[in-house]
């Protein structure tokens, strides 16, 4: 059965003024957290940013919660685009430096937001318990292993549910715990380098598997 996505948005962007007057309200939220913090992200101040009136803003979203968390569903978007964008630009590159470029991806998603107010982030879990939260792309970790499997070859071995799931979330809890905890590894060489090794220490050289067997 298919999952359904959450609908954290009021009203839906059917016309494309409703659907600028959503971009505009989530460009200014993700300002306001990047260049202020998230204990200036207020109904009122994202009214002032934005341009538009705090009864607009309530059109579309609940609470500030809700524009946070639409904006965290856009950029998932972008990162998946990021992604495609970067195995077709280095395709041809070693196996091991296009999964580098993957969580480096990943990892500047999750650093665009690190350090936000602990208030916020203690929100966002109470309403998460309440309206849940988006689960986190799989795009990311089936472009590792798809890159990986191409280094492989004809006859790598398949990666069954447990080990994608496996992958998938020791990669992305780390991140996600790290933005919770305000981490100051969050956005630093050294937490990137930590989870490529991570990542290549749990799928091995390309062919091992078949060589050994």
């Amino acid at each position: 059965m298919a999952n359904s996505e959450p609908d954290f948005s009021r009203k839906k962007p059917r016309q494309a003024r409703a659907r600028l007057t959503i971009d505009t309200i989530l460009e200014a939220t993700a300002r306001i957290l990047a260049e202020e913090g998230g204990e200036k992200l207020t109904t009122n101040h994202l009214a002032e940013r934005s341009g538009y009136s705090i009864g607009t803003i309530y059109q579309y979203f609940e609470n500030r919660e809700a524009v946070v968390i639409s904006l965290i569903e856009r950029q998932r978007e972008v990162v998946e685009g990021e992604i495609d964008a970067l195995l077709e630009a280095r395709r041809d590159d070693p196996w091991d430096e296009q999964v580098r470029g993957i969580v480096r991806l990943l990892h500047e998603a999750f650093a665009r937001h690190g350090g936000s107010d602990p208030r916020l982030v203690r929100a966002l879990v109470a309403f998460s318990l309440d309206r849940g939260l988006p689960e986190p792309s799989d795009r990311f970790v089936q472009a590792i292993i798809d890159v990986w499997r191409q280094a492989a070859g004809e006859g790598a071995p398949a990666m069954d549910e447990a080990e994608v799931f496996t992958l998938g979330r020791a990669v992305s809890e780390v991140l996600r715990r790290a933005a919770l905890q305000s981490s100051p590894l969050l956005g630093t060489r050294a937490l990137e380098e930590a989870i490529v090794r991570l990542v290549l220490g749990f799928l091995g050289q390309p062919g091992a598997a078949q060589a050994g067997a």
